[in-house]
């Protein structure tokens, strides 16, 4: 246990949940900095705001008891003045009263005085009128408080002879006597971090309070003063009021579920379609046509009306949405879509995701992704985020709209992008290190092929070392006959040369059979195979391989006769058995190598094999002799190899399959061979150069050249 947690880091899956978890820690902290960015409420230390859910939103038809009368351009053109006098809303009232409005709101502020005339006659229509209206009380600017938010700024209340029938005219004395059928109510919006307005103040302390002007504690927006007129009818002045308990607000007992608020008292808004929406869709109607009573009854019979600023050229009365695509949306028209949210049977009250199932949803997708992209090749992994992101956009988007559910979709995003990313630059950068390891450990032993193979090991170096282990191994010795005599008599540049030849040709044979060069001693090579990757047919792989060590011999002894060197032969030894391998050596050189017995017996077989004859024990044979045929090599004993049991064979031809026929081990060809090269090389001119050592020699056409500039010019 103690080795797996010393080497915890190399375990991909473990590290993999390690940087899901931190991430999930990360990304639930930014999720909490939206939210207090976004309400107003704490600190907002990193304001980043994004909200992907708007664009799910799936828009639906206007509520058939919302009118819009709004203050467009053509109003201004038919009344012919701007801004628009007060007895023309006076008279649009008193004529959407005579068509059977049930409410009327207007989202149109009246705070200063006008013409006195003008006032007059709005003020008495408001006086008189039989039905409930709302005037808009807005403000500068708000400010978040406990379960409410705080006009500041300008006081903006409407003038006191709308709203009031008091004698006393002062506007710094608080009303007395209310105008029976008029209701203020605020128009103020909150707007998220990123600027767009997703929630309505249920509960605003008017600027008025302050200074002694009125008496309200809290007024409501007028959306909600609008529905409760509506929906209360004569009653809606000593009706049931808007309570607030915690984060729910109720309504009497018009609502079965409770109208969820923040902690400044704010709700979402539910919206029902892009701007324009009620207008395009028939629930509109032009100012100027209502003022000159050039419109249909039916209309607003029975209807909550509500008059504002409709993209009026030159007032600004329009906010960001989340459904707004290249378009503001007028206020009248939001306090349209909170309405019809209340309107609704049940009422369309939307819910934020819980903090706490955010953070399960982040740490689940995390984890969930941590652990796929960690077992599978990054490609996959790829496929796998996207395919994440896919199905839990389809999900949530399914949940959101049928459960009236806010879902937060940019942070479980996050969570599944960057755990993707994070996992796989770990990957990256710890499989590259690995592979550094494994071509620094094997790179001199194996082909790039099998090195590379090695390096994509999921347990890195350590797997593939394991700190040495038992396994049964082919090894293969092979080396010159008659080297050292041989080389005594050379120059050394030539040795180094020669050696270098013939190591560069065995060893890419060698290779080529999928082999280990172990080691080079002097002009003996050390090669194995079922190790360090276990190879089920080593022994047959070995075999093959000497084969071609044999067969292709003339190619380097060619090679070598160009070059001026002599040509060479080679023994072979091959022995099968259990052999320890694995990283050994001293603290200051360690080498990947192979010890025990059956290393030891194939270098004998090696000393005792005559050139290009291939040597191979009894175990090996044993599991190749399907594939060779051999000779018992008679009279050779080993010391401490019983005499019983020990028998050394002669690979006499080998075959592909049991059905190929049998192809002769091509010594014949090779001993023939090397006569042939021979006799050229020690038939070439050779001579000693005039004034260098002893053993500097010329040969061939380099001989011929000096010997003819040494013959005397004709007189």
């Amino acid at each position: 246990m103690g080795r797996y947690i010393r080497y915890w880091y190399t375990y991909r899956t473990a590290v993999a949940v390690i940087i899901a978890v931190a991430l999930s820690g990360v990304i639930y902290a930014l999720y909490t900095q939206q939210v207090a960015c976004d309400t107003h409420v704490g600190a907002c230390l990193v304001n980043i705001s994004v909200h992907p859910e708007d664009r799910i939103i799936t828009q639906s038809n206007p509520d058939p008891n919302i009118v819009i009368v709004g203050v467009d351009d053509a109003s201004v053109s038919k009344i012919g003045v701007y801004p628009v006098p007060r007895d023309r809303y006076a008279q649009a009232l008193l004529n959407l009263q005579a068509a059977g409005a049930a409410v009327v709101a207007f989202d149109v502020g009246f705070p200063d005085p006008r013409e006195t005339k003008t006032d007059d006659e709005f003020a008495k229509a408001l006086a008189t009128s039989t039905i409930p209206v709302v005037l808009s009380y807005g403000a500068d600017n708000t400010k978040p408080a406990d379960g409410k938010v705080i006009q500041i700024g300008i006081d903006q209340i409407p003038l006191k002879k709308f709203r009031c029938t008091d004698a006393n005219p002062d506007p710094n004395v608080a009303c007395k006597n209310p105008a029976p059928n008029v209701v203020l109510a605020s128009t103020d919006f909150v707007a998220d971090a990123d600027g767009a307005v997703r929630r309505q103040p249920m509960f605003v302390e008017p600027a008025c309070l302050t200074d002694g002007r009125c008496d309200s504690q809290i007024i409501n927006p007028l959306s909600f003063a609008a529905y409760r007129a509506f929906v209360l009818g004569k009653d809606f002045q000593t009706g049931a009021a808007l309570q607030v308990s915690g984060h729910n607000a109720t309504f009497g007992t018009a609502w079965g579920d409770p109208l969820q608020v923040d902690a400044t008292g704010s709700a979402l808004i539910n919206y029902f379609g892009p701007p324009r929406n009620y207008r395009e869709r028939g629930q509109y109607l032009s100012f100027g046509d209502v003022y000159n009573g050039s419109f249909s009854h039916d209309a607003v019979n029975g209807k909550i009306v509500l008059v504002g600023y409709y993209y009026l050229t030159g007032v600004h009365d329009e906010l960001l949405t989340p459904t707004s695509v290249g378009t503001l949306m007028p206020g009248v028209e939001m306090h349209a879509n909170v309405i019809q949210m209340m309107l609704g049977v049940p009422p369309k009250f939307l819910v934020h995701e819980p903090p706490f199932i955010v953070f399960v949803t982040i740490l689940v997708l995390a984890l969930l992704m941590a652990v796929a992209v960690s077992r599978v090749r990054v490609s996959w992994g790829l496929i796998a985020t996207g395919a994440a992101l896919v199905l839990f956009t389809l999900g949530i988007t399914i949940l959101a709209n049928n459960a009236g559910l806010v879902p937060d979709m940019f942070h479980p995003w996050l969570a599944i992008a960057l755990t993707y990313t994070g996992v796989t630059a770990y990957r990256f950068l710890y499989e590259d290190r690995e592979k550094r390891k494994v071509t620094r450990i094997f790179g001199h032993y194996l082909k790039p092929e099998i090195v590379a193979q090695l390096a994509r090991t999921r347990g890195g170096v350590d797997d593939i070392l394991r700190g040495g282990e038992r396994r049964d191994m082919t090894l293969l010795f092979v080396d010159i006959r008659g080297f050292t005599s041989m080389s005594e008599s050379m120059a050394a540049n030539d040795v180094t040369e020669l050696v270098q030849m013939y190591l560069d040709h065995l060893s890419g044979i060698i290779f080529t059979w999928d082999g280990t060069v172990d080691k080079y001693v002097g002009d003996e090579i050390v090669a194995f195979w079922n190790a360090p990757r276990l190879q089920e047919n080593h022994a047959l792989l070995a075999l093959r391989c000497a084969y071609d060590l044999v067969n292709r011999a003339p190619e380097l002894e060619q090679r070598l006769l160009a070059k001026g060197l002599p040509p060479i032969r080679w023994g072979i030894g091959i022995n099968t058995g259990s052999a320890v391998v694995g990283n050994m050596g001293s603290r200051s050189r360690l080498q990947y190598t192979a010890l025990g017995d059956t290393v030891n017996t194939a270098a004998r077989f090696c000393a005792h094999a005559p050139a290009f004859h291939a040597l191979i024990g009894q175990m090996t044979y044993d599991m190749c002799k399907d594939y060779i045929a051999v000779d018992l090599v008679p009279g050779v004993q080993l010391k401490g190899k019983s005499a019983e049991t020990f028998n050394l064979y002669q690979v006499t031809a080998i075959r592909e399959t049991t059905a190929s026929p049998w192809v002769a081990f091509p010594t014949e060809m090779a001993i023939q061979t090397h006569h042939a090269f021979t006799l050229q090389y020690t038939g070439q001119t050779v001579i000693p150069t005039g004034d260098s050592g002893p053993h500097d020699i010329l040969v061939g056409e380099a001989a011929e050249q000096a010997l003819a500039e040494q013959s005397p010019s004709p007189s």
